[in-house]
């Protein structure tokens, strides 16, 4: 529940009125986005990505293209 309540001291003093925090764990970050994404009902996922290339692809890998491929709802993606 530590994470809980640093999200609600971290929005603490904002104008926020309609919001929800979810907190989700599983076995990898990709399926515990297409499991929330699934649970939600979503219609888009979106996410960010540093479009990284070359080795450091290589060895760091991608969220973002492992979602595109296995997901079954568009996914959007930022690059930052």
């Amino acid at each position: 529940y530590e994470a809980n309540s640093r999200i609600k001291d971290f929005i603490s003093g904002q104008d926020f009125n309609n919001y929800t925090i979810t907190i989700h764990n599983d076995t990898t970050v990709e399926h515990g986005i297409l499991n929330v994404s699934k649970d939600i009902n979503a219609d888009l996922i979106g996410i960010s990505t540093h479009g990284r290339q070359g080795i450091a692809h290589f060895f760091n890998g991608s969220i973002s293209e492992d979602l595109v491929n296995h997901a079954k709802r568009p996914v959007i993606t930022f690059k930052i």
